[in-house]
């Protein structure tokens, strides 16, 4: 009894330092294919990797926050008539990440049930990738059914900025820009609308705290500059864009070096 005792253990043993090396592979793969996820091959194959790493670390907060990353980064490669579905893949695993059942339940919280949510998150990836993706899902929405969540998403933004401004290249005082830039554009309806103005000093802190994240310089272009109908700002910013080089943003300044060249095709339109 006690060999066979001892068998199974030696068996559980092998079993679990055989999907511990899993594991190490796995991860190391992943570190791998992470400064190279441009790639859409790439990028699928990191999704996967951390989906099948969830199966065993279902709970894990900073897998979870990573699949709210790769899933809004997916997104960005997808037609837009398919990308909803991909936002509302990465706001499940971002909801979940802070600790919720998901989408729906980010949904049921209150204003102030999340408030008391994110006071205790002390990631930034958690929260950001979470606003990034509810965001574009709100976009989405009949406006009447996404105001009542508007300020969920700048909630977890000014977490973000409370723990780490300079996180993500100042992604979250950059989408506190371009969320009050949005809501100018609702100006007449007392309580929601906001004056545009006061979204231009959110983007030249998101360049103050990493002008190598271009980014802040094509959110800048795009939300503020286009609104105010500046001309010469919108132009400047986007052919900084283009000529300056990837740097350590190797997934993200691509996109907004294509994003770049997109618009200026479009700048006689965009201010006739």
């Amino acid at each position: 009894m006690a060999r066979r005792a001892l068998a199974l253990f030696v068996v559980a043993a092998m079993a679990w330092a055989g999907w511990a090396q899993s594991v190490a592979n796995l991860t190391a793969e992943a570190e791998a294919l992470f400064p190279v996820r441009y790639e859409l091959r790439n990028l699928e194959r990191l999704i996967a990797i951390y989906e099948a790493l969830l199966v065993e670390e279902s709970e894990s907060a900073s897998v979870l926050a990573r699949l709210a990353q790769l899933w809004y980064e997916r997104s960005t490669l997808l037609p837009e008539n398919v990308r909803e579905a991909a936002l509302r893949k990465a706001a499940d695993y971002g909801f979940r990440s802070l600790g919720l059942a998901g989408l729906d339940e980010g949904f049921r919280l209150s204003e102030d049930g999340l408030r008391a949510l994110v006071a205790q998150a002390t990631d930034p990836a958690t929260l950001l990738w979470t606003a990034h993706s509810l965001g574009l899902v709100l976009g989405r929405m009949n406006p009447l059914s996404a105001i009542p969540h508007r300020n969920k998403v700048r909630i977890m933004y000014d977490r973000v900025i409370e723990l780490d401004p300079g996180y993500w290249g100042g992604s979250a005082p950059q989408a506190v820009g371009a969320l009050l830039a949005n809501l100018s554009e609702w100006w007449w309806v007392p309580g929601i609308g906001t004056d545009l103005s006061q979204a231009k000093p959110y983007f030249e802190w998101a360049l103050d705290l990493d002008p190598t994240y271009l980014e802040n310089h094509l959110a800048y272009a795009w939300e503020y500059a286009r609104r105010a109908k500046d001309r010469v700002l919108f132009e400047d910013l986007l052919h900084y864009i283009l000529a300056a080089p990837i740097g350590n943003w190797p997934f993200w300044n691509r996109h907004a070096k294509e994003k770049a060249a997109e618009y200026l095709t479009e700048v006689d339109r965009l201010f006739r």
